[in-house]
């Protein structure tokens, strides 16, 4: 598996109700016209209230940065195993001091629950975030209090087969600099695939508070889930650890 990666730990067109593109940027021109020069303004805000974006918000840690998680069963939550980890003083936030908080938007919500347990797997190292081998084990399964996605919806798995180079994409999650309202890059490819197709290069930007954040495959009216972003190469762009490394635990 030969790419350099830069492992920053992370973590726009308006969509209609079903998902498809109904206008411009919800955060209006004004705002666009004084963003960097560098910031990828492909990259919008949609609205959380509808499918599938209020199945994604923010895994807020203990007052002390978050994450993004998507819905992925009536009570579980996927994110990154690296967000829970808490580098200062190297333990795992015990997890009542986890909240996920389904479609965020500024000071609005969906609905919001405590995690009341997690798993990661036991070959994930947070000791060893910067080899690449290890990259497929950097995810987590919150287990929520409530079952909030019963009310919400949440997001299936993609087969596995529809992960190949130039497959469409979109990836979303609440990154820092914008990270109180979901914004989402259409029109991403997997660019490379990895390791057995564990991991997967996009054609995505990311920045930090994107951990976790979902890459989807839309079909039709269907959306499924191909993976999550977890850090990006020295180029700025994504990289995913795609389904086939969770998909058997649920």
């Amino acid at each position: 598996m030969k790419f350099n990666i830069l492992f920053f730990l992370t973590a726009a067109l308006l969509f209609s109700p079903d998902g498809s593109i109904a206008g411009s940027d919800k955060g209006g021109v004004d705002w666009q016209s004084v963003a960097p020069e560098s910031y990828p303004l492909e990259r919008q805000w949609v609205s959380s209230d509808q499918f599938p974006w209020r199945a994604i918000g923010r895994v807020n840690l203990a007052g002390r940065g978050h994450c993004t998680g998507t819905l992925i069963a009536a009570n579980k939550v996927l994110t990154s195993a690296h967000c829970l980890w808490n580098r200062q003083t190297a333990r795992w936030y015990p997890a009542q001091f986890i909240t996920f908080v389904a479609g965020a938007e500024k000071e609005d919500f969906q609905d919001y629950s405590k995690v009341s347990d997690y798993l990661y797997p036991s070959a994930f190292n947070p000791e060893a975030l910067d080899k690449p081998a290890l990259l497929k084990h950097d995810w987590a399964i919150l287990t929520l209090q409530k079952p909030i996605g019963q009310q919400l919806g949440f997001l299936t798995f993609s087969n596995n087969s529809k992960l190949r180079r130039n497959q469409s994409i979109l990836q979303a999650g609440y990154r820092a600099d914008r990270a109180f309202v979901l914004t989402v890059q259409q029109n991403c490819t997997i660019d490379q695939l990895y390791d057995n197709d564990s991991i997967f290069r996009t054609t995505c930007h990311t920045l930090g508070g994107d951990s976790g954040g979902p890459v989807l495959i839309k079909s039709g009216n269907n959306w499924s889930l191909a993976g999550i972003h977890r850090g990006r190469t020295e180029k700025n762009q994504s990289l995913v650890v795609s389904i086939q490394n969770f998909a058997e635990q649920l």
